[in-house]
């Protein structure tokens, strides 16, 4: 496969796209993007190293966006431990809301699956999925949904997809829910393990388009 390098590029109109080289600042601009039918904006990202937490506030969640997604790629804990996170609706100045969740599990390569549920106070929790903190190479990937997370709701509801290598040294696939006690729009998120850091993930907030 070739590269093809250019100077210069022109819309129709004579709006620059390159120029000297370099793309133009407003080339994929949010505002383009969500004209053109982009059905998500990537917004912040961040990394974990030996991390007691990992913190998206109100300069990342804001009325820009009513729904989010967030993507952790690669994510390991230090100790065998669940992976958790909490919300606020003041910036993390206040977090306290019952947390009630379930899942539904697939062992892949194996005719296993089954599910649970339970509650938590002040955390929502991927409970019963605990991390092989033996090597940074038994990695998970977790695609997070927040739907209307800045919006007023009954109950605030988030659901992901989970693909989770057990301490057990065993891969599922996971299906889980939450649902809060609160109702309040919502403007931080972060995300720790039960005990010990986050060895490594790269965490990637998205704005749904709507």
């Amino acid at each position: 496969m070739g590269t093809l390098k250019v100077d210069n590029l022109q819309k129709r109109d004579g709006t620059a796209l390159i120029t000297d080289g370099a793309a133009s600042t407003t080339l994929l601009s949010q505002a383009a993007l969500k004209s053109a039918g982009v059905r998500e904006i990537k917004i912040a990202t961040a990394s974990a190293s030996s991390s007691s937490e990992v913190v998206f506030d109100n300069t990342v969640f804001t009325s820009d966006y009513k729904s989010y997604v967030i993507r952790i790629n690669d994510i390991v804990l230090s100790t065998n431990a669940n992976l958790h996170f909490a919300d606020s609706p003041d910036n993390g100045s206040t977090i306290s809301f019952t947390s009630s969740q379930g899942n539904h599990y697939a062992r892949i390569g194996a005719a296993s699956s089954g599910g649970s549920g339970g509650t938590n106070s002040n955390l929502h929790s991927f409970e019963g999925w605990v991390h092989d903190a033996s090597g940074t190479v038994n990695t998970n990937f977790v695609e997070l949904h927040m739907p209307y997370f800045t919006q007023t709701q009954v109950n605030k509801y988030y659901y992901a997809k989970y693909l989770h290598y057990n301490h057990n040294s065993t891969m599922y696939v996971i299906d889980f829910g939450w649902m809060s006690s609160l109702s309040s729009a919502m403007n931080y998120i972060k995300f720790m393990g039960a005990s010990g850091n986050i060895t490594k993930g790269e965490f990637t907030v998205y704005g749904v388009i709507e």
